[in-house]
């Protein structure tokens, strides 16, 4: 009996672990989905992978969905779980042929619970492997750094592919802890092969996900070395090319394009290859080199004091030759190394780092634990406090889901300009609207996607008409394919009584504004600048007052930096958006001021508004971010 109750322990622990990190993940899952008022979500990738998934249709034998900028597995679940929620949802076929709000609704929530599950479960797989070879408690919190802090959290409620690519990855490092006998125990050649093999298979997972996963190969070819020895070298081939043949053979299983539609997947892979490399518009133009961005990424989705820890424990995992360490910090160096070279720096790139960080936190912990000093439980203590902040952490993750159940700052400024601006009154935007527009009409978010590939301006600009409390303008010379961003003739010609921007569309602007261009922006930067000039001249910033009329805040979303830093796919959940109203409607020419509230007072304008609060130019291409 009591060996019985031994063996349940380690189970009821995991279970738990998983369903913490679970509910934690479906609190807010619901943000930005479509509804009455919004038929597009306010992640811009969102709608283009269901869109996508919705080409692939696995029991009818429709495998290839003509897009591999990502592998195929993820499209493949996304499509069949669509397939359920449409069948049970009660959505009748003209629903489902018109893709009502609702129906998509349906589907994207689908897609986001697999991903809640995929966090959940890398999660379970960090506390399987950590307590595997120390004590559960370094389990446990290795498992809180992979399943609780804010990057992972906040894109587990996505509807993309990162988190799942994560998942599969977490369960590689995990068989590959089985390689390695536990402490006592002698090696058993069948167990590190169905190891080795499973390794393969959960690395091929991952890379038929999100082609990433393909390096795992690395870590297991470094485990088996590490736990043969040289001296088996023989053993150490054999097995690799066992795992090697398992990781190919599930890739093309789960990709399958990658034969049947060989040239587009060629293609596709390398616009993958050539994006990172050269950019992402201006959304990282001026940030610092790769190597140092994705620190403060790390900082900043993971934990500030929770990466020395974790850093720390894989150097001390290293030097103690950890087998099961070593090799997934190979893997994770590699990483590092190719996506500190590219020019995209997105927070989701360091995903696969974060169950390496997790594993060297975690055994950290446990090993603290286990020794049992004075000193040692000060690093258990320290480590901790750790996991709640200083720079990302739970306190971060508590702040950014509160934000993803509220109502989001895009629908608070369109009820603002709803309720405070008079009827009739011009309200100009600087770009083409999209998933940073606040919703001013239900088609307001969508991209380039659903309007036909490329970015259709007419079609836009006719949806803009059909609003009619207030006039709404994008400024368009007579060859609308001629326009421009932060084109200074919506100040100076078409002079709207309001003109509203957001972080989105000055990314990249203001920071080169502050710290200085790049010769292949000049022409964008000089324009910014001027516009902003003029605004600062003629506009002047209004507070938002909240709809109980309780509190002035200087800008909706101006809270969102301090946790965000500004970190372009974290911001997703809470741009910052400005509105400015002409000085002469405030201070005209018969000294009376334009109502902006119910309460028939004057607006009130503390300050002009200046450049350098938040940035990005989106790129034009149908994906905002791979």
């Amino acid at each position: 009996m009591k060996n019985v109750q031994i063996n349940k322990i380690p189970f009821l622990i995991g279970l738990g672990v998983f369903i913490v990190c679970l509910v934690v993940r479906l609190v807010g899952v619901g943000w930005g989905l479509s509804n009455e008022t919004r038929i597009y979500s306010f992640h811009p990738d969102e709608d283009f992978i269901q869109q996508s998934a919705q080409a692939v249709k696995p029991f009818q034998g429709k495998l290839t969905p003509g897009f591999y900028n990502y592998g195929t597995l993820y499209l493949s679940i996304l499509s069949v779980s669509s397939d359920i929620v449409d069948t049970y949802s009660g959505a009748s076929s003209e629903e489902l042929k018109a893709k009502t709000p609702s129906v998509r609704r349906n589907r994207m929530l689908a897609g986001r619970v697999i991903n809640c599950l995929a966090g959940a479960l890398a999660a379970l797989a960090v506390f399987l492997a950590v307590s595997r070879h120390t004590h559960w408690l370094g389990g446990i919190l290795g498992a809180a750094a992979m399943g609780l802090t804010p990057g992972l959290v906040v894109h587990s409620r996505f509807q993309t592919v990162d988190v799942l690519a994560t998942c599969f990855l977490a369960w590689c490092f995990y068989h590959l802890s089985r390689m390695v006998p536990k402490e006592g125990d002698e090696l058993d050649l069948m167990v590190l092969q169905r190891a080795a093999i499973w390794s393969g298979v959960f690395a091929g997972l991952s890379a038929g996900t999100k082609y990433t996963g393909i390096l795992a190969f690395l870590a297991i070819g470094t485990t088996l070395f590490l736990v043969l020895g040289k001296d088996r070298l023989e053993e150490v081939a054999k097995l690799k090319v066992i795992a090697f043949l398992a990781m190919i053979a599930v890739f093309f299983l789960v990709t399958p394009g990658a034969l049947l539609d060989n040239a587009k997947f060629l293609q596709d892979f390398r616009y993958e290859l050539t994006h990172t490399s050269t950019g992402h518009g201006l959304v990282f133009a001026g940030t610092a080199p790769g190597w140092i961005y994705h620190i403060s990424n790390l900082v900043i989705g993971y934990g500030g004091v929770l990466l020395v820890f974790s850093l720390a424990g894989l150097g001390m995992g290293a030097l103690r030759k950890q087998a099961w360490v070593i090799g997934p910090l190979v893997f994770a160096v590699l990483v590092y190394i190719l996506i500190g070279r590219a020019e995209v720096k997105f927070l989701r790139y360091t995903f696969p780092l974060i169950p390496v960080l997790a594993i060297g936190f975690g055994w950290l912990i446990g090993q603290a634990h286990q020794n049992g000093s004075t000193k040692s439980k000060a690093i258990v203590a320290f480590g901790i406090v750790a996991l709640g902040g200083f720079g990302g952490g739970l306190v971060s993750t508590t702040i950014m889901s509160k934000w993803m159940m509220e109502p989001d700052v895009r629908d608070l400024m369109a009820e603002f300009v709803s309720k405070n601006v008079p009827d009739g009154s011009s309200v100009g935007i600087v770009q083409d609207p999209w998933y940073y527009t606040p919703t001013f009409y239900p088609q307001v978010q969508g991209g380039p996607a659903q309007f036909g590939g490329e970015p259709n301006i007419q079609r836009r600009l006719d949806l803009m008409k059909q609003v009619t409390e207030v006039d709404l303008i994008r400024y368009t010379p007579e060859d609308v394919h001629a326009r421009q961003d932060w084109d200074i003739r919506l100040i100076e010609e078409t002079k709207p009584d309001f003109i509203i921007y957001s972080s989105f569309e000055t990314e990249g602007l203001d920071r080169m504004l502050a710290y200085g261009g790049k010769p292949e922006y000049e022409v964008q930067l000089k324009q910014f600048e001027e516009f902003m000039l003029a605004l600062k001249d003629n506009y002047e910033r209004i507070d938002y007052i909240t709809p109980d009329g309780s509190k002035k805040i200087p800008w909706l979303g101006f809270d969102s930096r301090f946790f965000t830093g500004g970190v372009h796919d974290l911001m997703y959940i809470r741009p910052e958006i400005w509105i400015c109203i002409r000085k002469d409607l405030i201070t005209g020419s018969s000294g009376t001021s334009t109502p902006l509230s119910s309460s028939e007072e004057p607006a009130s304008t503390p300050s002009v508004p200046t450049p350098g609060i938040s940035s990005e130019q989106p790129s034009s291409s149908v994906r905002e971010g791979e």
